[in-house]
């Protein structure tokens, strides 16, 4: 049921009202009074129409409060919300987010999502609407989403302010350059969503199991992105702060989050623990290229799913498994 209709329910609860069609209005003029004397229709408005017509015209302000009074108890009485707060039909343009969606329940509300959202597998099977880089807008629009929601990591400012000028609701997270920036957006997603207890509670648990880790650093750390060239993360980039509160620390200190470096550098600095991705490069190849310089260094093969599109779970699950690297 629709707000009209608990507004044409509430006329019929109340007496001193009646509905009737009136004529066609003889004036073409908007806001002049219909044929017969009835009462004028606001500009824009159909000619023809269900128009009130009050019998005690004294009664109209306390008749105005009567309906507005039935249809508000009807509304809550129902279990009806303002439409500004629904959100039952979400569309993610980030995997980062549909994950984070499926960690506070929201699955059900979930309507579409990219062809780049593989977590949980659950998510394969809902409707795609392109990729994060190039969503089908047409698409998205035809579905009619309550809620678009993007994140700075992989969808163009220009798609996300597009969708809002074609009227939709748009929600635009920024990219989290540490973990606190990540467990943020976490709540914030889980206000947007309306499962603020939920994303409450994960966060504290993530908070609580990453107390006493920040720690001095006990072992030397290397993060590969990138084979050939060589590329790494840096001290300034989002996953020092996994090293960082593993215990270990980043042999590569820059202010460039991502830069390329050569292989002799590496090997002089002497890492302890390489943490290579399984994208783009032969992890295989890698970790015997590098035995043949680094004998005493142990590997940790990272799912890049869960360091690319990090949520608080799954951040805690890369801090632990490189504690593990060290330990074993």
């Amino acid at each position: 049921m629709h707000v009209n209709g608990l507004y044409q329910f509430a006329f019929k609860c109340i007496p001193s009202l009646s509905l009737r069609r009136f004529p066609r209005r003889t004036h073409s003029t908007p806001g002049y009074p219909l044929a017969g004397g009835a009462p004028r229709c606001r500009p824009g408005y159909p000619d023809e129409g269900w128009v009130v017509h009050l019998e005690h015209k004294s009664v109209l302000y306390q008749t105005h409060k009567s309906v507005l009074a039935v249809a508000t108890c009807l509304s809550f009485m129902l279990g009806f919300h303002s439409l500004s707060c629904a959100q039952e039909r979400i569309i993610s343009l980030s995997p980062q987010i549909t994950e984070s969606l499926y960690l506070l329940n929201k699955e059900k509300q979930l309507l579409a999502v990219t062809s780049y959202c593989k977590r949980p597998k659950e998510a394969t099977l809902k409707e795609k609407i392109g990729s994060p880089l190039r969503p089908d807008i047409e698409k998205i629009v035809s579905l009619q989403p309550d809620l678009v929601l993007g994140s700075r990591e992989g969808n163009p400012p220009w798609i996300m302010e597009r969708l809002k000028r074609l009227g939709l609701r748009v929600v635009y997270f920024d990219r989290p350059k540490n973990v606190n920036g990540l467990l943020e957006n976490f709540i914030e997603l889980s206000r947007v969503v309306r499962a603020s207890d939920q994303g409450a509670a994960i966060v504290r648990g993530v908070r609580e199991s990453l107390t006493g880790t920040d720690r001095r650093p006990s072992f030397k750390v290397l993060w590969e992105v990138e084979a050939d060239p060589l590329m790494v993360a840096s001290t300034a980039s989002f996953a020092n702060d996994i090293i960082r509160l593993a215990g270990g620390a980043n042999v590569v200190d820059t202010e460039l989050p991502y830069p390329r470096i050569n292989r002799e550098e590496v090997i002089i600095k002497g890492p302890d623990v390489i943490v290579l991705m399984d994208m783009g490069y032969s992890v295989d190849a890698e970790m015997k290229r590098w035995r043949k310089y680094l004998h005493h260094a142990r590997f940790l093969v990272m799912d890049s799913y869960m360091t690319g599109s990090p949520n608080p779970v799954s951040f805690l699950k890369a801090v632990k498994a490189l504690e593990a690297a060290h330990a074993n």
